[in-house]
């Protein structure tokens, strides 16, 4: 654990700078745990957001990927309102930027989806040390949220299971995957959030986009033109340089 409030306090300082900054970020302490990732991810999420969030994202949805980072469940974290982009964008490749497509619910005041529509994820992975690297750490920094991409909202649909999620550089399939991939789709996704965000104090409100999870995998940040089509959803068009 993290040996003391002020010394949590200074780590969160210097992580939300490394995050605000784009930065690497500083050497994570040993033996942190769940309960204080959870602890030290508010205090940073504080810190970048000047204490407001626009939603919450899962992380981790994926078995392989909990099993990659040493963790047996899916994780959540936060959105910052300063992340949000419009389709069109162009982003910079750079060391640790993935892509992910995701599915964005907006909620009402008492957590019922409103809307879905297709979002891409775009998270920075800055470990300054590959021992960092472990699903508590990764918990810990806000699971590497920095930008995301937000598609049109459209009436949220009863069932995703036809739905097929396709990302698309210059032409070529990257991934292919159905929506149910991430926690089973949209709808049981929203559910376990809410469930995880009043077990962990994290807060919700009216209009919060909540992104559910991964579907087709995560992907570094390749220069091309980009295409992620999601069926009846829409699709969203971006570039990375």
């Amino acid at each position: 654990m993290v040996s003391s409030l002020s010394n949590m306090k200074g780590l969160a300082g210097d992580m939300a700078a490394a995050i605000r900054s784009r930065g690497t970020l500083p050497k994570m302490p040993a033996n942190l745990g769940i309960d204080g990732a959870y602890a030290l991810q508010k205090a940073v999420v504080a810190a970048v957001s000047g204490g407001s969030v626009a939603g919450l994202k899962a992380g981790l949805t994926a078995s392989a990927a909990q099993a990659q980072f040493g963790v047996t469940h899916p994780l959540l974290g936060s959105l910052y309102e300063q992340g949000r982009l419009a389709p069109g964008v162009s982003l910079d490749s750079a060391p640790g930027v993935m892509l992910e497509c995701e599915i964005g619910v907006v909620i009402d005041e008492r957590g019922v989806p409103q809307s879905a529509g297709p979002v891409i994820e775009v998270p920075r992975m800055a470990f300054a040390d590959a021992d960092d690297v472990n699903g508590v750490n990764l918990l810990a920094c806000n699971i590497a949220a920095d930008r995301y991409i937000v598609g049109p909202q459209l009436p949220m649909l009863a069932s995703h299971a036809e739905v097929e999620v396709r990302l698309i550089r210059d032409g070529q399939t990257v991934s292919a995957a159905p929506a149910t991939e991430a926690l089973g789709g949209p709808g049981p996704a929203v559910e376990w959030m809410l469930r995880e965000a009043r077990l962990r104090g994290l807060p919700t409100a009216e209009g919060m986009l909540l992104i559910t999870g991964a579907i087709g995998g995560i992907h570094p940040a390749t220069p091309g033109s980009y295409r992620a089509e999601y069926g009846p959803l829409g699709s969203i068009e971006f570039t990375v340089t």
